[in-house]
């Protein structure tokens, strides 16, 4: 099999094509990292493909493409010198996959040689450590303010990523019609977040003594002359400014401590992630469809959310017993 050279490509086609794809997804608003990441790996597809002589993409077939598969699992890293990571061959094969059905869309290709094959999410990443529902409802229990209720809102209830939350603004929680707009989730995508009318009426409650606690914290800081940032955000810390990531994870930590005295360190990595993968797999088990849950999360990637049902019920039983 062909070694091309290091992301660079003499088609122009090819290179028109890079190019374009980047373009659009800038235009989608993915992170201009991302869209460079993304626009790098397909140059490396059209590098291998000019190396095996085929210099048109309608000349692509599924061939090709299990090929290109087997020459990414067998080549080295250009950072390590070792072999790729089971995840990293995942992004670069469903990059491809994803272009080429961008391709499709605009009536480039009649067919998209990559539509049937499957990539298997890696299963390093399988193994997740959850709350079971009544450790959820315990935490509930355990919180002794409106700020730390809303917390596991949003990270349970809602099942935001902990940067998601620290980003939220007011004008993003749309309380009258049940709604919370994750303005730049994960590749910058944004998504729109259901939630009862409990988890809305509490929130709104949690505002207006923010708001006022805002405030105060605010007059108080001036006087010892800190400067003040971000009276926008829905989360802030105690000296007014927004409330940033390792802050959440610490206050989850003290609720898990005040609700599980005697969990020491057995129940293993905890953090505002917990959450997420918790909502995530109890919604499976209630018999949500995993499309719903996909859209739910903001997981670009079925295969991303099908790690939640690889959760064995021997785990949700270690689970309960470790909690009894």
């Amino acid at each position: 099999m062909g070694k091309p050279s290091r992301h660079v490509i003499h088609n122009q086609g090819y290179q028109k094509e890079a190019i374009e794809y980047r373009n659009y997804l800038l235009l989608l608003g993915y992170a201009e990292q991302t869209c460079q990441t993304k626009y790098l790996w397909l140059k490396e597809f059209f590098g291998w493909l000019e190396s095996i002589g085929i210099g048109k993409l309608q000349d692509v077939t599924a061939v090709e493409i299990a090929n290109f598969y087997e020459y990414i699992e067998n080549r080295e890293s250009h950072v390590t010198g070792q072999k790729l990571k089971q995840k990293s061959i995942y992004d670069i094969l469903r990059n491809v996959q994803t272009f080429l059905g961008y391709a499709l869309d605009l009536g480039k290709l009649k067919t998209n040689p990559a539509s049937h094959l499957k990539f298997n999410y890696p299963d390093e990443e399988v193994e997740r450590q959850i709350f079971t529902q009544d450790e959820i409802q315990q935490l509930y229990k355990s919180t002794e303010n409106e700020q730390e209720t809303c917390i596991l809102h949003m990270g349970y209830g809602c099942g935001l990523r902990v940067n998601e939350i620290s980003q939220l603004n007011k004008e993003d929680l749309r309380l009258t019609e049940n709604l919370i707009i994750v303005q730049k989730g994960k590749n910058s995508k944004r998504r729109l977040v259901p939630v009862n009318d409990k988890i809305s009426e509490e929130l709104h409650f949690f505002l207006s003594t923010e708001t006022e606690r805002f405030v105060n914290t605010s007059k108080k800081n001036r006087q010892g002359n800190e400067q003040i940032t971000n009276e926008k955000a829905v989360f802030i810390n105690t000296k007014g400014r927004r409330m940033q990531e390792w802050t959440f994870n610490a206050i989850l930590k003290k609720l898990v401590k005040r609700a599980f005295p005697l969990w020491g360190n057995g129940k293993g990595a905890i953090g505002m992630h917990t959450l997420r993968h918790s909502i995530a797999t109890h919604l499976l088990e209630n018999g949500m469809k995993l499309e719903q849950v996909q859209q739910f999360l903001g997981h670009s990637f079925i295969e991303s959310t099908e790690i939640y049902t690889h959760i064995s019920q021997n785990q949700i039983n270690n689970l309960y017993d470790n909690s009894s």
